[in-house]
């Protein structure tokens, strides 16, 4: 598999998942105006104000008697209604991360592959398993990339390995038109994706994620952490009883100005993988070009 396919598949999986967020964001807002519509109504309709906006039976057949039973009632205001959406939107948003992210992951593993069939000086010779050296020129891209997956502590092993390949990733990662440290922007998100995966998307303490983090990706220097990275990690978390929720939605920024202007934290996000995935495709392209030079 050439590099340009590897960059292709890439960016390709992550237009779907593009696509899936923006339905998200409009099948939310479509239901938030329906909300409101309804809102509006009972404004001119005082004798229905009482009433809930929503029931809900919540119910399962019971195996041994087949009979239906109720588990669960809930009513909801209209306030309730548009809490819900906007939770609903933020799971969708969580859950569509940690599929970009895996898509991240996958790249990765195919990008090691390429290197290591490129210039099998790259790879150190535990990544080969227990093939000789004579045999190597018979694997073709699939041997390579099934060598990838077996790795130890993916996707940090690669992409230490391909840092210390192209010092310039690193130095990208500290000075770039973002203005934030890359390498946490990358390390933040296999940790929300682990979260979401494994935890539904909330944290147990804030502190100590943050304090994992930084560790993981050589910025705590002896607990004194940056103000600066404890704010970009925090901003992707709710407030108040919602402190420890990863929050991805569209966020208002310059409250001054009367025109609404907001920026989506799933997009900030996904747009680092992009980014960075695309530094890493421009290293191993200007490698291989000066190797076959």
């Amino acid at each position: 598999m050439e590099l340009m396919e590897i960059w292709k598949n890439f960016s390709d999986r992550m237009a779907e998942v593009e696509l899936f967020h923006r339905a998200a964001r409009e099948s939310a807002q479509n239901e938030l105006n329906e909300i409101q519509v309804y809102a509006t109504m009972l404004k001119d309709n005082s004798e229905l104000k009482e009433l809930p906006s929503s029931l809900h039976n919540m119910t399962f057949y019971n195996a041994r008697t087949g009979t239906v039973e109720v588990y669960h009632h809930k009513k909801h205001s209209i306030e309730d209604r548009l809490l819900h959406v906007l939770l609903h939107k933020n799971k969708q948003y969580q859950w569509l991360l940690a599929e970009a992210y895996e898509e991240f992951e996958d790249y990765l593993e195919n990008v090691y592959a390429y290197c290591g069939i490129g210039d099998t000086a790259l790879w150190p010779l535990q990544d080969y398993g227990t093939i000789s050296l004579i045999e190597l020129p018979q694997k073709d891209f699939s041997w390579f990339a099934e060598q990838a997956k077996k790795k130890k502590y993916i996707p940090h092993s690669i992409l230490n390995k391909l840092r210390l390949w192209f010092p310039q990733l690193k130095s990208i990662e500290i000075n770039n038109k973002f203005n934030v440290n890359l390498w946490l922007a990358i390390t933040l998100i296999e940790k929300l994706r682990h979260i979401i995966v494994h935890r539904g998307g909330k944290v147990d303490n804030k502190n100590l994620f943050v304090e994992n983090i930084t560790k993981a990706c050589g910025l705590f220097n002896n607990g004194n952490i940056a103000q600066e990275h404890i704010g970009f990690i925090s901003s992707f978390f709710g407030k108040d009883e919602y402190t420890n929720l990863i929050l991805l939605l569209e966020m208002r920024i310059h409250p001054e100005v009367p025109i609404g202007i907001h920026i989506c934290l799933f997009e900030k996000l996904t747009g680092y993988l992009m980014a960075y995935a695309l530094l890493i495709f421009e290293e191993v392209d200007s490698h291989q070009r000066k190797k076959n030079a």
